[in-house]
């Protein structure tokens, strides 16, 4: 019998659910979605989902307007990068306004509790809008009238 997950580790698949929803709903009718800090377009099988607010704050890890599309290059390895960081904030400004990204900021260090249930229905809710997006891809949906 398989060891049951811890609620934190269900917390983490949910954040990597919604990182693939994120780059889903951003696409265009090809698939390819742009990052919101270098600007290059990559399909979003190779995007990343940025978190604005590290991952390692519960708070915000599964809030869908903390999560973006990002090149490797600007979630990787020019994260800490102040020119990145300037320009992901720059992003989340114009997108959700300088108070939101303030709030953001401000409850970051609020510790969320998530209950099993509540996560289980969480990662439900993300997989049923993937599969609704993948299926417009696979199908063609996106390249009709979009």
């Amino acid at each position: 019998m398989a060891k049951k997950k811890t609620i934190a580790q269900e917390v983490d698949a949910a954040a990597v659910l919604l990182q693939k929803l994120v780059r889903l709903k951003a696409a265009d009718e090809n698939g390819y979605c742009q990052c919101v800090t270098c600007g290059v377009s990559k399909h979003w099988k190779e995007s990343q989902g940025g978190h604005f607010i590290s991952r390692r704050y519960t708070a915000t890890k599964i809030l869908e307007e903390n999560i973006h599309p990002q090149c490797y290059g600007c979630n990787g390895p020019k994260a800490k990068d102040g020119t990145v960081t300037i320009a992901y904030t720059l992003f989340m400004q114009d997108t959700y306004g300088r108070e939101f990204v303030d709030e953001l900021q401000r409850i970051k260090h609020i510790p969320k509790k998530y209950t099993r249930d509540e996560i289980a229905d969480i990662k439900k809710e993300y997989r049923d809008q993937i599969k609704i997006l993948e299926g417009g891809f696979a199908f063609g949906e996106f390249m009709e009238g979009m």
